[in-house]
């Protein structure tokens, strides 16, 4: 592997709207509920085939092999994990909702290691080679203590020398083109989302609303910090993970400012 310079970004984000509600409307916890057994219907767009090429570049770029250990963190409902199974001696899905280890125990078998569990607390020791992050999965507290904490244990939990690999939103492209709201159909439902972009705090939030029969059935919110490149590096790397190469997509682009998402490869320092 070899290092890549830190790419010059254009800070877009002092021209996002702010003018929108505060952070305070969104629950500190609410991604104890947000991830429900409604989460796959808001996401049906999300399938095991759409993880397919995301998992191939992911198990190329951190040369997963078939001696390797990996951990799924945020595993969900299993989609890339079906994928991951294939190319390592061992894979272990960790998440915190009940409801998607239960999809994934259900796509993946009993055999297979599901364990639930908070990021910031990882009843691992260090014994992955690989940790895989995919699909924004990291920034969900509104605490910036726990989020370090987050990325201590994603460090934490690597062997020395063993690679994260983190899909990450870029939020330079993804916060100005915030849609502020939208309306969908999945199925017999109707999806309502509405999203906007906290200055104060950087965070990228959305409310959903779950329609069945023109009745709500369900609401939840989510909420995630913004970090820019620098930003995100830098907190991997105060947790001891040091970024060796970025990408723009997992079509293997290269990583700027209009890039669709910031793909980070870090390699876990041997004193961390």
């Amino acid at each position: 592997m070899t290092e890549t310079a830190v790419p010059k970004m254009t800070d877009r984000l002092d021209n996002a709207r702010a003018d929108v509600p505060p952070n305070g409307d969104v629950p500190p916890d609410w991604f104890a509920t947000a991830f429900g057994e409604l989460y796959p219907v808001v996401y049906a767009h999300r399938t095991e085939e759409a993880a397919l090429p995301e998992a191939e570049f992911a198990c190329a770029k951190t040369e997963l092999g078939p001696q390797d250990c990996a951990l799924d963190l945020c595993c969900g409902t299993g989609r890339h994990m079906v994928h991951l199974l294939r190319r390592a001696a061992r894979v272990t899905g960790a998440d915190y909702s009940p409801d998607l280890l239960r999809r994934a125990r259900g796509t993946l078998g009993a055999g297979t290691v599901l364990v639930r569990a908070d990021m910031r607390r990882l009843p691992f020791h260090a014994q992955f080679d690989v940790v895989f992050s995919f699909f924004t999965s990291f920034g969900y507290f509104a605490d910036e203590e726990d989020n370090r904490q987050a990325a201590r244990e994603m460090a934490r939990v690597l062997k020395p020398g063993g690679r994260l690999f983190m899909d990450y939103m870029n939020a330079g492209h993804d916060v100005p083109r915030l849609v502020a709201s939208s309306e969908r159909d999945v199925g017999i439902r109707r999806i309502l989302e509405r999203r906007w972009y906290d200055g104060v705090f950087h965070r990228v939030n959305k409310t959903i609303e779950v329609l069945r029969d023109g009745r709500t059935e369900a609401r939840m919110t989510e909420s995630v910090r913004a970090y820019e490149y620098g930003e995100l590096a830098a907190l991997l790397g105060n947790a001891g993970l040091e970024v060796v190469r970025t990408f723009g997509a997992c079509d293997g682009r290269a990583f700027d400012a209009d890039a669709p998402r910031l793909i980070l490869l870090a390699v876990k320092r041997p004193e961390a």
